[in-house]
């Protein structure tokens, strides 16, 4: 039985989708423990209003919660009753299996990094997420954990992303590229330049160079490899023309009687497309590289990301994700 640690506190959208997503995977799964750690006494009310008591519940009180625009390392030190502190205890004394989270990232990489501490031969641990492109779907590493990289810092996430497409994705051989300002080997700046060096001279990874963020969304790669400053800006940036589009879309069809005509006929075919592209479906981003399982989800997620978070969660779980990394450096 696995039990799996759920953070009440973090998400912004209130304790339902929460609770939701936790009462529908403990009906799915028989084998499954949820340790939920938030305000005992709005979780306990929260249940009851929806008529579910479970043996398989266990509730850890917390009456602190790190905000987005606490200092990660500071809330973590002074804020010893929060949900992510508690949390982080019972990983590091193996009390639960794995911890999600919509909490704050700077908080969760601060505990990577300085309590449950990155396994040997990785510097700092590191979120990879992942993008819908138009074939399969992409881990972009790094998305933001650490804006000022090391190259040896690249190269180690290239592995850890590595292990982790095969598990996720049940891929062999998963492509890597480097984004960079052009697809020649010597495009770039230092950092890249240096990477490009480590990665290649990797005959266990399948390097194909470097690639262009105009290129992605095709798909070109299954694993970008890049600083958390350049990623950053990249998965903002994607976000903002996604949701942009859309928008665009949306005023174009109610433009006119004739154009929303024709939007009802499209929205199946709408509808589908643009569920090819909802990153939810997979789950959150774990913190690669550090000493247990972390999933870090969406700030504003729902019922659904919740449940395919657990249903990710569970999967890394059986698939030894933390002991892969650790055999693999």
């Amino acid at each position: 039985m696995y039990n799996i640690g759920i953070d009440a506190m973090g998400g912004d959208n209130g304790l339902e989708f929460c609770i939701d997503a936790i009462i529908s995977s403990l009906k799915k799964h028989d084998d499954l423990k949820i340790t939920i750690f938030g305000n005992a006494i709005e979780i306990k009310e929260c249940f009851k209003s929806k008529n579910f008591e479970s043996n398989k519940v266990e509730l850890i009180d917390c009456n602190q919660k790190i905000e987005m625009n606490d200092h990660p390392v500071f809330a973590i030190r002074e804020k010893t009753n929060s949900s992510i502190v508690k949390a982080s205890n019972m990983l590091k004394e193996n009390s639960i299996d794995a911890f999600i989270s919509a909490g704050s990232t700077g908080a969760l990489i601060a505990i990577a990094q300085f309590v449950l501490k990155p396994i040997a031969g990785v510097d700092r641990p590191v979120l990879g997420a992942i993008i819908p492109t138009n074939n399969m779907p992409m881990i972009l590493i790094d998305s933001g954990c650490n804006v000022d990289s090391k190259a040896t810092w690249l190269y180690q996430y290239a592995k850890l992303s590595n292990i982790y497409y095969k598990l996720m994705f049940d891929k062999e051989n998963p492509t890597i590229g480097l984004l960079s300002v052009g697809t020649e080997e010597n495009k770039g700046n230092n950092l890249t330049k240096e990477t490009y060096k480590l990665i290649k001279e990797d005959s266990s990874l399948n390097f194909i160079g470097n690639v262009e963020a105009r290129d992605l969304m095709y798909g070109i790669c299954d694993i970008v490899v890049t600083d958390g400053f350049a990623g950053n800006v990249f998965l903002k940036t994607y976000e903002g023309t996604a949701t942009l589009i859309l928008r665009l879309i949306k005023d174009e069809i109610k433009s006119s009687f004739l154009s929303m005509l024709g939007g009802l006929l499209i929205k199946p075919k709408l509808k589908k497309l643009l569920s090819k592209y909802d990153a939810t479906i997979y789950g959150g981003a774990p913190i690669l590289g550090t000493n247990a399982l972390i999933i870090k989800i969406h700030g504003n997620s729902k019922t659904g990301e919740y449940i395919s978070s657990i249903e990710q969660t569970i999967s890394l779980l059986n698939k030894n994700l933390i002991n892969n990394f650790k055999y693999s450096f």
